[in-house]
C-alpha cells in the first residue's frame, strides 16, 4: 500500500504513510462475545497522501479507489 498510487475524487494520490488497528489485538465488544469477527478489523484507517501539486494531507483510507487496470486490446 505505502508508495501505491490511488485516486481521490478522480485525482491521482501517493500513499506515504499508514496507521490505525493494524492487528493492536482484539476488542472486546460488550455484549457481542459470540466468536464472531467484530473487533478484528485489519485495514488501515489513516493515511497520509501526497497530492499532485506536492501537498501532504491526512485522511482516512476510505474513500480512495484503486486506479482503473490497463484495458489489453
Amino acid at each position: 500500500m505505502i508508495g501505491r498510487t490511488y485516486l481521490e475524487k478522480g485525482a491521482p494520490v501517493r500513499i506515504l504513510i499508514r496507521w490505525g488497528k493494524t492487528g493492536a489485538g482484539l476488542a472486546a465488544p460488550i455484549g457481542k462475545l459470540d466468536g464472531s469477527a467484530w473487533g478484528l478489523r485489519r485495514a488501515p484507517h489513516n493515511v497520509l497522501i501526497e497530492r499532485e501539486d506536492g501537498s501532504r494531507v491526512v485522511r482516512p483510507f476510505r474513500g480512495l479507489r484503486k486506479l482503473p487496470e490497463a484495458s489489453h486490446g
